[in-house]
């Protein structure tokens, strides 16, 4: 249906209330995204694989493991899977409504009564029993789609509440990628110092010879020990980051912190080709965050046509049906019925129903704001990451060139001061200016990672679509939770 038909026919749907549904725009018309949709993002990348389950591309097998597992067993995914079921079942209630409500009603009495009856007769009683069983019905003629619009809300909640479900699982898989090789580079930062360590050391036995035979003095014996200790320095905070690392892996996949570790290599992988970007306006199908803003914006719209159908007369038939006999012989031949209509139109109720329009206009512009700004941080999130991944590659390139420079200034003024040529200030410079660059040039390439993530995170995926309602957890000791994991530190 093309446009032309499209917006007439709505009105004839709407007719009854004389709201047009905001759902019924053209997906294309202006008014449908409340902001600007670029024609093509500032710097696209055309080629490359569209982003799937893509921290499989990584190369890293246990960082596929531990992000399949969160998607099963994480907490918070496991809230949002319970709220899809609470919107469910409001839906369920709600499109209860548009159908006849029957009810079974089931009454047994037996009565005494004591008169007097004059002098001759005296004292007289009366017993007598009644049973009655009846089946009454009420329905609401929905003649202005008032639960129709509010069946048709709750329709639109539910399925923005799979949207935020499929959202809250795109962030936790990049958070656990986040939270992956940031362990990894504490790991790799680790052994970067031991070697640094080792490298210092044996400066200081050269010092500490030189000392021995009358060529250095006590200052430089002093700061070279001191420039040792400053890298032993940094150890702890290094084993401190990677315990913390390792806690917040194991509570994303729903796994006590502290009872052993995971798995994680001391390394940052290198990256694949930058995935394909598509179009902007392909990017608001992708990511459920803004498919989810957009279906509360008709979820509000509906609200509002049922506020304003509210105001318009109700019209409810009812009925009811049964049985009613003194003996139970009788019931079968004693049967009632009856059918009743009423319509109730309001007339004065001092402005609350007006009220409620207004309110519900006001609560729809609120969602129209929310699904713009939506919009505008999707594009904001694609744009930000291209834009760092492009620099942080350029930074990296520079430190590299800087991390050859320092290795050959050390290695050529190390060998002069062995043999006596030069002082212990240039040395010292030196290896100092390396090992920063060293411990730079790591965490910059972490960094170009954590870049990467962040467009992965920000083009969204269809992987979403096929996640399934989590099964219990067995949290007993033989759980396969974290069947990688070493256990008690054994």
């Amino acid at each position: 249906m093309n446009a032309r038909v499209a917006l007439p026919f709505a009105v004839f749907l709407a007719g009854c209330s004389g709201h047009l549904p905001w759902t019924t725009i053209p997906a294309t018309a202006p008014d449908r995204v409340p902001v600007i949709v670029p024609a093509k993002f500032s710097a696209p990348v055309e080629t490359g694989k569209a982003p799937d389950r893509w921290w499989a591309e990584l190369g890293d097998p246990g960082l596929v493991e531990v992000v399949e597992r969160a998607l099963s067993d994480n907490l918070g995914l496991r809230q949002a899977w319970a709220r899809l079921e609470q919107a469910n079942a409001v839906l369920a209630r709600t499109a209860a409504g548009r159908l006849p409500e029957v009810t079974g009603e089931g009454q047994a009495s037996r009565q005494r009564s004591v008169f007097f009856a004059g002098e001759e007769l005296g004292e007289r009683q009366f017993v007598s029993a009644q049973l009655l069983g009846t089946f009454a019905a009420t329905w609401e003629l929905d003649l202005w789609r008032r639960i129709g619009a509010l069946r048709d809300a709750a329709d639109m909640d539910r399925e923005a509440a799979r949207d935020d479900l499929e959202a809250i699982a795109v962030s936790l898989a990049g958070e656990i990628a986040e939270a992956w090789f940031s362990l990894a580079e504490q790991r790799a930062q680790r052994e970067l110092l031991r070697g640094q360590e080792e490298t210092s050391d044996q400066i200081r036995e050269l010092v500490d010879l030189r000392f021995s035979q009358g060529l250095a003095t006590a200052p430089d014996v002093l700061q070279q020990r001191q420039q040792l200790a400053s890298v032993q320095a940094l150890v702890p905070s290094v084993e401190a980051r990677t315990a913390v690392l390792e806690h917040r892996l194991a509570v994303l996949v729903a796994w006590p912190p502290g009872l052993g570790a995971f798995p994680v290599k001391p390394e940052i992988p290198d990256l694949v080709a930058s995935p394909a970007t598509g179009l902007p306006a392909q990017l608001l199908r992708r990511r459920p965050d803004v498919r989810a803003a957009e279906l509360r914006v008709a979820a509000a719209d509906h609200r509002v046509a049922a506020a304003i159908a509210d105001r318009f007369p109700a019209i409810r038939l009812s009925g009811r049906t049964g049985w009613q006999g003194f003996e139970a012989a009788e019931i079968p031949d004693n049967w009632i019925w009856t059918i009743a209509s009423n319509a109730v139109t309001p007339l004065f109720d001092a402005g609350r129903r007006r009220a409620e329009v207004d309110r519900s206009r006001a609560a729809l512009d609120e969602r129209l704001a929310a699904y713009g700004e939506a919009v505008l941080r999707a594009f904001e999130e694609v744009e930000s990451a291209l834009v760092q991944e492009r620099h942080q590659r350029s930074h990296i390139a520079a430190l590299q060139r800087e991390l050859e420079l320092a290795r050959q200034a050390l290695g050529e003024i190390r060998h002069r001061y062995a043999f006596g040529v030069g002082d212990y200030i240039q040395v010292l410079t030196a290896l100092v200016s390396l090992q920063q660059v060293e411990r730079a040039e790591l965490t910059a390439r972490k960094q170009l990672l954590s870049y990467r993530i962040q467009l992965y995170r920000a083009l969204g995926g269809s992987w979403t679509r096929g996640l399934e309602p989590p099964a219990a957890v067995d949290a007993g000791p033989a759980s396969p939770l974290l069947r990688w994991v070493t256990l008690d530190g054994s």
